[in-house]
């Protein structure tokens, strides 16, 4: 296995564990992964947050509301970047989310790409884009 190969499966294995600590809602999870002045462009209202502090204080009482939570993500493609030193990477995926409130249940499909900066051997989350699938109604 090439170096490359064995960083674009160290993303893959990162992105499985961000997907993980989303369903489980482990704050400190998402602390590992994220960079701390990541940037963050979702489909929760307002739709950007300049760092992950904002984003977790802004849905934590989303995720409090809620009886069930499930995300999925399929189709990937994770890329690091040769060129610039091995040090930016990205997952790019699509995703589908049910969360469920009461007797509501809320689906949506879309898209979500993860870029990450490796510092010091270790990649953080640098920026989060999600957003609904455009086909979607």
């Amino acid at each position: 296995m090439s170096a490359n190969e064995r960083e674009v499966a160290r993303l893959l294995e990162l992105h499985e564990r961000h997907v993980r600590a989303w369903n489980e809602f482990d704050l400190g999870a998402l602390g590992q992964i994220y960079d701390s002045e990541c940037y963050i462009f979702d489909t929760i209202p307002p739709p950007a947050f300049p760092n992950l502090k904002e984003f977790l204080e802004h849905l934590t009482p989303v995720f409090q509301s809620f009886s069930g939570f499930r995300l999925r993500t399929f189709d990937h493609v994770v890329r690091v970047d040769e060129r610039r030193d091995d040090r930016i990477g990205w997952v790019a995926s699509r995703y589908e989310l049910e969360a469920r409130r009461g007797a509501g249940v809320y689906r949506h499909t879309g898209r979500w790409t993860e870029i990450y900066d490796k510092r010091d051997g270790i990649w953080k989350l640098v920026h989060l884009h999600s957003s609904q699938d455009p086909a979607e109604p």
